[in-house]
């Protein structure tokens, strides 16, 4: 069995490492095959003794990663610890380090993907299980998106999930070894299910700066897909070659369903344009509810919900929402990580009406089958609606 991690982070996190001690929590729960994860990296460069890290040396250890300065001693830079030493070690398992102002932080491992790093030296295959990694995590949106990870790493392990049906793309490469020209080996290929209803920060959409690329876009290749990788499997690639070099640790990004606001089946409001939205749309002035129809879910009884949203006011809003399926109304939902309850979600303010926020919710009252649907209410003013992804 696998673990499932649930985990805020993104923007989130960026605004808790000014504090004098860090933690990443994480709940956990028995998943199955592969893992179940959430994004929010916004960006990585590479990874070498400027950030102040030494392959050489177990994570743990002062020459491994410095406190004081290279990664350290930035904010962005201690994002990126955190997915470091998340990818890196197994849940138990945790590193404390210091900033330049003496302030302590403690990163908690979760996936394990380089298990040995924390006392000893990351060698080439370490070095690529953790770069595949770091750019699955990637969205320059700060924009949570939960992913269904597949590889041949043994830390992750193969096989998919009904609840993640899209297959986005595959990562690999190597972020520690410079090339002669100072480039990296960073790369994606897009899966067959890239395209579909692509959200901000993600493959298919604006990125802004990102470390990787396609090798793969050609002439008969438009896609740049993953077709020429070695795949003995429908899940993912078994390892990917570019220009000679054989990468043996890819990870797969497998994506949840997904349902734009703008296509609801009974929506009441306006669609307006918003460059930063998925498929650069929102759901405006929403003045009675909004039914997102055709769920699929694999078994009975509740899941996660991410309804993304924008609220440009300064106070937060609230929709009432309820699960029913085949026209049979069913209970209604409490929330968990916004606080409130009486199956009312609320919309914290997000910094403007074209800045995507997200809000977790877990309701109850799905079915197995795809004859679930899932209703949105006002509750007095609305925040603006941009789509629902559920796990």
């Amino acid at each position: 069995m696998k673990t499932r991690l649930n985990v805020l982070v993104g923007a989130a996190a960026l605004s808790l490492v000014s504090a004098c001690a860090e933690t990443m929590d994480l709940s956990q729960n028995e998943e199955g095959a592969a893992t179940a994860d959430e994004n929010g990296l916004t960006t990585v460069n590479g990874l070498n003794s400027y950030n102040g890290l030494n392959v050489y040396n177990g994570l743990n250890s002062y020459n491994g990663l410095n406190s004081y300065n290279g990664l350290m001693s930035t904010a962005e830079g201690r994002l990126t610890v955190s997915y470091l030493v998340r990818c890196a070690l197994p849940t138990g398992h945790s590193i404390t380090k210091q900033d330049a102002s003496n302030n302590w932080y403690t990163y908690k491992g979760a996936i394990g993907v380089a298990p040995g790093w924390e006392t000893d030296a990351c060698d080439g295959a370490c070095q690529e299980a953790i770069s595949a990694c770091l750019m699955a995590h990637i969205n320059t949106s700060g924009v949570h998106i939960p992913l269904w990870l597949v590889s041949p790493l043994s830390a992750i392990g193969w096989g998919t999930s009904a609840q993640y049906p899209n297959r986005e793309g595959t990562f690999f490469g190597n972020l520690f070894t410079p090339n002669s020209d100072g480039s990296f080996n960073a790369f994606y290929c897009n899966g067959p299910g890239f395209s579909k209803d692509t959200v901000p920060g993600r493959l298919g959409v604006n990125q802004g700066t990102v470390p990787y690329s396609d090798p793969y876009i050609t002439s008969t290749n438009t896609t740049g897909d993953c077709r020429v990788c070695n795949s003995t499997r429908t899940d993912g690639p078994n390892s990917c070659a570019v220009n000679g070099t054989t990468f043996s640790a890819p990870i797969t990004v497998w994506r949840g369903q997904t349902f734009q606001a703008e296509n609801a089946s009974i929506k009441g409001g306006t669609v307006v344009n918003c460059p930063t939205c998925s498929a650069g749309k929102r759901l405006s002035s929403i003045k009675s509810s909004t039914t997102i129809s055709g769920i699929h879910s694999a078994t009975t009884g509740s899941h996660n919900v991410i309804v993304y949203y924008t609220n440009g006011d300064t106070v937060s809003h609230s929709m009432q929402i309820n699960v029913s399926y085949s026209g049979t109304s069913s209970t209604g939902i409490k929330t968990t990580s916004n606080g409130s309850t009486g199956g009312s979600a609320v919309f914290p303010p997000t910094g403007g009406w074209d800045k995507v926020g997200s809000v977790k919710i877990f309701p109850s009252g799905f079915v197995a089958g795809t004859t679930n649907q899932m209703q949105l209410n006002t509750i007095g003013a609305a925040p603006d609606l941009d789509w629902v992804e559920i796990e």
